[in-house]
This record gives structure tokens, sequence and C-alpha cells, in this order.
């Protein structure tokens, strides 16, 4: 598993994101704002609209890491139009079996690049506070605590910590 590399994902890939997707879901129901049951019930319109930038809204660059054929990596870059100069990071994940071998810092070096291609100035995620393995990850890239602590959901014990990154300072 020493060996992985980044892609970019587009709509015909669809099915391959929904499985690495959902079983991100399962895997770690506690470190995503939507859930499971949410997205399962999803249609092939919808999964082939996640991957696809919605003209007028945003530009988004959804991307894994594979290894041997294999997904085992899932993030994605945001863009919203109505605030260009500022990228977000959604849906990070990394197979557990994967974990602790640079993939989640690969997913993030590749987005951090998309964002100052774009001319982005910051970057912007939400963590779960009880996640320390993805706090401290976000702490060593440089994302600090920009906001006060939120619910994880509605009526969710657990709270997330939103961070942000500057672009084009040194990690």
């Amino acid at each position: 598993m020493s060996r992985f590399e980044i892609k970019e994902l587009t709509a015909s890939d669809w099915e391959s994101y929904k499985q690495v997707r959902l079983a991100s879901l399962k895997d770690s129901p506690d470190s995503f704002g939507s859930t499971y049951e949410r997205e399962k019930a999803f249609s092939e319109a919808d999964w082939k609209a996640r991957l696809r930038p919605l003209s007028g809204v945003n530009i988004s660059f959804p991307i894994v890491a594979e290894s041997q054929g294999n997904i085992v990596g899932l993030a994605s870059g945001v863009i919203w139009e109505e605030d260009p100069a500022v990228a977000h990071v959604y849906q990070m994940w990394v197979l557990p079996e994967a974990r602790g071998k640079g993939i989640a810092t690969a997913l993030l070096k590749s987005i951090t690049a998309w964002a100052e291609f774009r001319g982005c100035e910051l970057m912007k995620l939400v963590v779960t506070t009880t996640n320390e393995p993805a706090v401290n990850l976000y702490r060593s890239f440089g994302f600090y605590p920009s906001d006060r602590l939120e619910p994880l959901r509605e009526s969710s014990a657990l709270e997330t910590q939103p961070m942000a990154k500057e672009l084009g300072k040194a990690v």
C-alpha cells in the first residue's frame, strides 16, 4: 500500500465515488455532517451532480487516492463563487487500513495546490473535535481554529471545530 496516486473524479466516476463515500459514512459516522442513511438514498443523478461544478455556484475538485486499482482515500475541494478567495475541504477520509501512510497529507497537498492555482487566499474545513488524529493532521498542515465550536448535526452532542489555513505561507 506504500504506493498510491491522487486522481480527480468526473461524473463518469459516480459509481466509484458512491461506493467510497458510503464506505466513509459507514466507517466514520461521527466525522461528517451527512449520514449513510441520507446518502444511500441518492439517485444516480444526485451522485453525478456531486462530481460536477454548478455553473455560477461553485468550482469543485473531487479527488481520490488510489492504490493498486482500489480507492483508499477521498477528499473534495470546493470554491463557492460567492467567496472565490476561500477553498473549502470536504469529505476527507482514508480507508482505516491505509491510514498513517501519507494519503491524507497527499490529498490535502493536492487540494492546496488546486486552491492556490485558483487564486485562493484561505482554506477552511470543519473537524469533529473528538477525531484527534484528524485535528492533529490539520494542525500539522498549518490549520488553526477559526471560529467557535458547532454541533456536528442538529441535535448532536458531538462538536466540530472550524479551522482555516492561510495560503501562500510555509507549513
